[in-house]
């Protein structure tokens, strides 16, 4: 059974999410991928990897899509890297989708380091 995972990332932290993308690259292209459209445009051509399903970009609601999708039972894990650094208008978007899955249970990686223990663990289990 393939695993759902949203991949989100904040201007500044795409470079990061290129890295782990390509460090997990074959147990990710093997399961269901879920993006904002930035991102999805992003991952494709700098990794290859497809995503399979793009909501629309986070300025425009995509992190909302995606706390939506986390309700709605239609995602398993949840990546979104945040810039530390910068503060970004829709951060209460980036607050919705943490507050959704914290309340539905999903794991949530917010940096790199705890992505890639969610990504090895899950893959370990496969």
């Amino acid at each position: 059974m393939k695993v759902h995972i949203a991949l989100v990332v904040q201007e500044g932290m795409k470079d990061n999410l290129q890295k782990l993308v390509n460090d997990h690259k074959t147990f990710l292209s093997d399961n269901y991928i879920i993006s904002t459209k930035g991102t999805a445009e992003y991952l494709h051509e700098k990794t290859e990897i497809t995503v399979d399903r793009a909501v629309s970009s986070g300025q425009e609601g995509g992190d909302i899509n995606i706390a939506n999708m986390v309700l709605e039972d239609e995602i398993d894990v949840a990546i979104f890297l945040l810039n530390p650094i910068r503060y970004f208008p829709h951060c209460q978007d980036a607050y919705a989708l943490m507050r959704v899955c914290n309340f539905k249970n999903i794991p949530l990686a917010l940096n790199v380091k705890t992505a890639d223990i969610i990504l090895s663990s899950i893959a370990h289990e496969s």
